[in-house]
């Protein structure tokens, strides 16, 4: 159980990171997160019913949009093909992913900009009796908050090393 709540979190972090490099380490960065989502949901029946479910909706939602996202999906799909595909409660699968399309496809211009997962992942835990989807659901997206700091307020390691490689071909001019 710890081992997929650190998984998520790091999946979280790791996300946001794909979507701010764009080198290859941003796509390492989308192959890492997809295994470790497929991980974690190995690891948990209800860890896998709200992200199984999310990842199959950002596909539908057309969010997989760049080379680090399509490796994160592939990440996935192979790790799910490594670890095993999840057993997920169909019924609760679709709250799940009903919540986060409706996240990528409604923007409510909220100070919390997908409010729609975690509210399913709060109504499965209730209905389970059980905490875990609420919990991987919240350290997923606060490892995606985190990242998002980090990159919001550091150049980070492949734009510092562009821009160390900028320097050097204006100073050779």
């Amino acid at each position: 159980m710890v081992l997929a709540f650190l998984l998520s979190a790091f999946s979280g972090f790791l996300t946001k990171t794909a979507d701010e490099i764009k080198t290859p380490l941003g796509l390492a960065a989308g192959v890492t997160y997809g295994v470790a989502l497929a991980v974690a949901a190995s690891l948990d029946p209800l860890v896998a019913t709200v992200f199984l479910p999310s990842v199959l909706a950002n596909l539908a939602a057309g969010k997989i949009d760049s080379k680090t996202h399509a490796l994160g999906f592939a990440g996935f799909i192979l790790g799910d093909f490594a670890f095993g595909f999840p057993t997920i409660a169909l019924p609760l699968a679709f709250i799940a992913f009903a919540a986060a399309l409706a996240d990528e496809k409604i923007d409510l211009k909220l100070p919390y900009p997908r409010p729609f997962l975690p509210a399913a992942a709060a109504l499965i835990s209730v209905l389970t009796h059980s905490s875990t989807p609420l919990i991987a659901v919240l350290l997923f997206d606060g490892g995606y908050v985190v990242a998002e700091h980090v990159w919001k307020h550091t150049a980070g390691p492949a734009k510092t090393h562009a821009a160390a490689h900028s320097k050097k071909r204006k100073k050779k001019r």
